[in-house]
């Protein structure tokens, strides 16, 4: 059994102890604080075994500033990123234009850069993906919540 499948039936387990709208509010804390752990990981260019992303594939030197720029560093705001919860299930996921360019690195794709352009092979950079201390933390939240409850 997986770390993630161990936590999630501890947790179902104990948050069904819980009325409905504290569950909501306790799965939106979560969902909230785990975005921001994900953002701020994608932000230093990680991945969530701790190993940085795959660079860049070298290019002929070109005037611009888009090859100077870290990485989504547009994908992994509030806007594109985003964090819901109700009193059955927390998610977090990219929206629109940004999910395509998130499933396409998730996974190692491949997709033409711009319209009208051969495909090319993306290197597999995992952007969403739990880290032990978001899986602890996650965990000690429930424990509070119920705890308090």
């Amino acid at each position: 059994m997986t770390d993630l499948a161990a936590v999630e039936q501890l947790a179902s387990a104990l948050l069904r102890s819980v009325a409905p709208p504290a569950r909501r509010k306790i799965l939106t804390a979560i969902a909230r604080d785990i975005r921001r752990s994900q953002s701020d990981r994608i932000a230093a260019q990680k991945q969530p075994d701790g190993s940085a992303f795959a660079p860049r594939r070298p290019k002929p030197k070109k005037k611009g500033k888009l090859r100077q720029r870290r990485m989504f560093s547009k994908i992994r705001l509030a806007k594109h990123l985003l964090a819901q919860a109700n009193a059955d299930e927390a998610t977090i996921g990219f929206t629109g234009k940004a999910s395509r360019v998130a499933r396409i690195h998730q996974l190692g794709l491949d997709d033409a850069p711009a319209p009208g352009m051969r495909k090319v092979r993306y290197a597999r950079r995992v952007l969403l993906g739990f880290t032990h201390a978001e899986l602890e933390g996650a965990l000690d939240m429930v424990l509070e919540a119920v705890a308090a409850a």
